[in-house]
């Protein structure tokens, strides 16, 4: 009976560890279990250098402001801040795209979709190069109709409301905007794959102040064609019958007249140069 048990227990033993010897024997299936591992997923961190395949109606003009020159871009504000006064003596002017967008109609001129009402953007991109701009808001074009006078007196109209003004306040630039006549072909610069509305200053040849004038507008003219070549298309000087001759600029040395773009461009193409402007001005008044 003992022996019978010694046997039992030996068999009982044997089936017991049979488990474990198999799982020791180099068997194909007996290969140790990995769980797997996730995959790791890539981060990727912005960067001011970022390449892209944009195309042009894709550049914004805020990332023009930020990936422009170094040298003009890289805008610390100063402790003195310098101040731009925007003054929209031909409010009401306007370029079609922009209009179509807004109103759904095409128009060269507009009393909602207009440079006006593109101001408070146009001094924000000001503001990211560290000027302190502001606008003389007053629709000069409407005052001009109120008063029954035609689009001639703009200057005469203008210049009230500016005089005033530049009583209460003293601004370091002065900016009298407008849009070009010309079409999208003469009014616009294209810079690596990206355009821009093309710039143009108009100088009031027979101000008392003309000399001081000109002399910014070439400064000005210069740093523009820097930053994006052949942006700007020069200085217009205007003198003798038929036109103004002085464009309020008697009122001050540092008031300089500005076209941008004309009546094809688009706010996006607008809206770039005015980035570049404000980079110019940084450039050549701030740092």
């Amino acid at each position: 009976m003992l022996k019978k048990l010694k046997i039992l227990s030996v068999f009982l033993v044997f089936f017991f560890m049979l488990p474990i010897i198999t799982g020791l024997l180099p068997f194909p299936n007996n290969q140790k279990y990995e769980p797997p591992m996730a995959e790791e997923k890539q981060v990727v961190y912005a960067s001011s250098n970022v390449q892209s395949d944009k195309t042009t109606e894709d550049v914004t003009a805020t990332e023009v402001t930020a990936t422009g020159d170094s040298s003009a871009s890289d805008v610390t504000p100063t402790m003195d801040s310098f101040d731009v006064l925007f003054v929209f003596t031909h409010s009401q002017e306007t370029y079609k795209p922009f209009v179509k967008s807004q109103t759904g109609t095409v128009a060269v001129y507009d009393d909602q979709a207009n440079l006006l009402s593109m101001s408070k953007a146009m001094e924000d991109y000001f503001k990211l190069n560290g000027l302190n701009a502001t606008t003389l808001d007053v629709d000069i074009m409407a005052e001009t109709v109120k008063q029954g006078k035609t689009m001639a007196s703009s200057y005469s109209t203008a210049r009230t409301f500016l005089s005033q003004e530049l009583k209460e306040n003293k601004y370091d630039l002065i900016l009298d905007i407008h849009r070009d006549a010309t079409g999208h072909k003469q009014s616009t610069v294209t810079h690596k794959d990206v355009g821009y509305a093309k710039t143009a200053f108009v100088i009031g040849a027979e101000n008392p102040n003309y000399k001081t004038n000109l002399s910014q507008a070439n400064a000005l003219n210069q740093a523009l064609n820097q930053i994006v070549p052949d942006i700007s298309r020069g200085i217009i000087e205007k003198s003798g019958d038929g036109v103004d001759g002085v464009y309020n600029q008697d009122l001050s040395n540092n008031l300089l007249l500005i076209e941008i773009g004309g009546i094809e461009n688009t706010e996006d193409e607008v809206y770039r140069t005015i980035a570049v402007l404000a980079q110019a001005i940084a450039k050549t008044y701030v740092n």
